[in-house]
């Protein structure tokens, strides 16, 4: 073999032992980068967290209502006539025994002084009667058939004041004349309005409340009523209905507002809520409330395994602070981010919430 022969022999075993020395090598580092991204695709993904905890809160039933007057009545006439006067104008606070509509006394007037005439003839003829009888001059059933005649006489007297009397339709207590129905020169028959009277003091609210809970409810609790301006006054119930409303299975409750001077409109939305005891409960934002694959209202949190889990809870008050439920652990770390795509089950790696990692 010639030198040039073994030259060639020598340089074709060195190239391949360096292309076999560089595929080894080359084989080592994309096992390495396999390594790695099977590493990075089987990392647990990051849930950011806190730790919320259960604390002692009262319980409140929430019902929606009205305001109403205390009272309000239709002022009725009780005689017929044509209305004279009405001297006391819409909206004004009255006291009671103010006359809101005048009719036309026409003979009224007149057969009240005829009655008290014959009244007066009788007592005179009794007056007679009387002496004549003490002095043996006549008979003594004639001081009481003239007795009789005088009796019969004041009442009829009485029956005249009182028909006069309906001539002037008057407040029955104080309050406001809210609404005026008849105006000067109508005709009223007996039962016809003058108009409205109402009572604005105390202010009331009046709710319905669902049959559940209406046996857990007595008059004098305490309760407290905010209005849509957002002031909030003391009331205490004052009626609780025993028979539900055929058509919606509710029943009414009725409480007293505590208002002091502020004027306070009937017919205005309120809500009522009424203390109903006390119970374990968290406190936390209604943002974190989601749904699960059920349509079950919940939250989802990291327990002690760092899995993610759901629990169905119920919102047992909603304040400005944030919504009070039911149905987590005593103390519990909610996931405040990503909720929506943590499933059940999922191991993950909880990060202190201000901790997370960009």
């Amino acid at each position: 073999m010639n030198r040039s022969v073994k030259i060639a022999i020598a340089i074709f075993i060195g190239l391949l032992t360096w292309f076999v020395v560089r595929s080894f090598i080359r084989g080592d580092i994309s096992t390495q980068h396999e390594d790695v991204r099977l590493e990075q695709s089987t990392a647990a993904p990051q849930a950011v967290t806190f730790v919320v905890t259960a604390q002692t809160h009262g319980i409140r039933l929430k019902a929606k209502g009205l305001t109403a007057p205390d009272k309000s009545v239709s002022v009725k006439a009780g005689t017929s006539g044509n209305v004279v006067s009405t001297p006391v104008r819409e909206g004004t606070r009255v006291s009671r025994g103010t006359l809101l509509c005048g009719l036309d006394v026409e003979a009224r007037a007149a057969r009240l002084e005829e009655a008290e005439a014959r009244r007066d003839a009788a007592q005179i003829d009794f007056e007679a009667a009387r002496t004549l009888a003490e002095k043996g001059l006549a008979p003594a059933n004639n001081e009481a058939s003239a007795k009789a005649a005088v009796d019969a006489a004041e009442a009829s007297v009485n029956a005249a004041r009182v028909e006069l009397s309906k001539t002037q339709i008057r407040a029955p207590f104080d309050g406001i004349f809210e609404t005026r129905i008849a105006e000067a020169g109508d005709y009223l028959s007996p039962g016809q309005p003058c108009g409205t009277m109402v009572d604005m003091d105390p202010v009331i609210v009046a709710v319905e409340v669902a049959e559940a809970n209406a046996g857990q409810l007595a008059t004098g609790m305490d309760a407290t009523a905010r209005l849509p301006s957002g002031k909030t006054y003391p009331a205490k119930l004052r009626y609780v209905s025993r028979t539900a409303d055929e058509g919606t299975r509710t029943f009414r409750i009725e409480a007293e507002l505590e208002t002091g001077e502020d004027p306070v409109a009937a017919g205005v939305t309120a809500e009522l809520f009424i203390p109903m005891g006390e119970m374990p409960a968290t406190l936390i934002s209604p943002g974190l409330l989601t749904l699960s694959d059920a349509g079950d209202l919940g939250v989802r949190y990291v327990d002690d395994q760092n899995m993610v889990q759901f629990a169905p809870i119920k919102v047992i008050d909603e304040t400005p602070e944030g919504a009070w439920v039911t149905g987590l652990p005593s103390t519990v770390r909610m996931i405040s981010i990503g909720q929506d795509y943590l499933a059940e089950g999922v191991e993950v790696k909880p990060v202190p919430q201000g901790g997370a990692q960009p």
